[in-house]
C-alpha cells in the first residue's frame, strides 16, 4: 500500500503550503524521502519563454528537497487566479479526478505529500472536489486550521466532513497567518479535539515563509 498524506485546509488563503512545505522539510530531516505533488494549480505566472510559474510547486520542491521536476510536482498548471475547476472549463479542456490521481502518484520509496487546492469541499476536478480526490488517494489528512476569527468553527466542520468522507484525519496544523493572530485557538482546538486522539500542532507567523521543522510531528 502506498503511503502518504493529503493536504487540506479550512479554506483558502490559511497557508497550506507554507505548512506542507514544513511538513515536507520535517519529513527529510528526519530521513524520510518525500515526493511532492500539486496536481492542479490556477495562478500561475507566464514566463519570457512562455512557459508557467507556479509559485507553489517550486516551494515544495524545494522544502521537500525534491529532485524531481516541476512538471511531475504540478503537471496541470493554469494562469487565471480562479478555481482549477473553472480554470479547466475556461480553457476547454477535461481533467477528471481520476486523471489528478494519477498525477500524485510516486516511487514506491518515497512518501506522498499532495496538497490539494483551497478548502476540502472546493472545487478541483472537472468532475469533483478536493474531498473527491481526497477519497481516491484514500490518504491521512492533514488539516491546516489558519488561525483566524472563525477558525475554530471552518476547523470542526472541516474535521467533520473529512470523517463523513470515511477518511482518517492524522493531525491538524494551526497555522498563525498574521503577527496578532489570536494563540488562544489553539489551545481551544486542541481542548476540542481532545475526545479524537488527533494530533494538534502549531506554527508561529514567519514572515519570511521559509520552512522551518514541525517539533514532535509523528508520522
Amino acid at each position: 500500500m502506498k503511503v502518504g498524506f493529503f493536504v487540506t485546509g479550512t479554506d483558502t488563503d490559511v497557508g497550506k503550503t507554507y505548512v506542507s512545505g514544513c511538513i515536507g522539510n520535517t519529513l527529510t530531516q528526519l530521513g524520510i524521502p518525500v515526493s511532492p505533488r500539486k496536481p492542479i494549480a490556477s495562478g500561475c505566472i507566464p514566463q519570457a519563454d512562455n512557459s508557467l510559474y507556479c509559485e507553489d510547486a517550486t516551494f515544495l520542491k524545494l522544502a521537500c528537497h525534491s529532485d524531481e521536476p516541476i512538471e511531475r510536482i504540478c503537471p496541470h498548471q493554469f494562469i487565471p487566479p480562479v478555481s482549477p475547476q473553472r480554470a479547466l472549463q475556461q480553457a476547454g479542456i477535461t481533467l477528471k479526478t481520476e486523471d489528478l490521481a494519477e498525477a500524485c502518484q510516486v516511487d514506491d520509496e518515497k512518501i506522498a505529500l499532495v496538497e490539494g487546492a483551497g478548502g476540502f469541499y472546493s472545487p478541483l476536478s472537472s468532475d469533483g472536489l478536493n474531498s473527491d480526490l481526497a477519497k481516491q488517494l484514500r490518504y491521512p489528512v492533514i488539516l491546516v486550521v489558519g488561525n483566524r476569527l472563525g477558525c475554530l468553527n471552518h476547523a470542526l466542520l472541516t474535521i467533520d466532513a473529512i470523517e463523513h468522507a470515511g477518511l482518517s484525519l492524522h493531525c491538524v496544523i494551526v497555522n498563525d497567518i498574521a503577527p496578532e493572530a489570536d494563540q488562544a485557538n489553539f489551545e481551544d482546538l486542541k481542548r476540542l479535539l481532545a475526545d479524537k486522539n488527533v494530533e494538534c500542532y502549531h506554527l508561529a507567523f514567519n514572515p519570511a515563509k521559509q520552512p522551518v521543522t514541525i517539533e514532535k510531528f509523528r508520522i
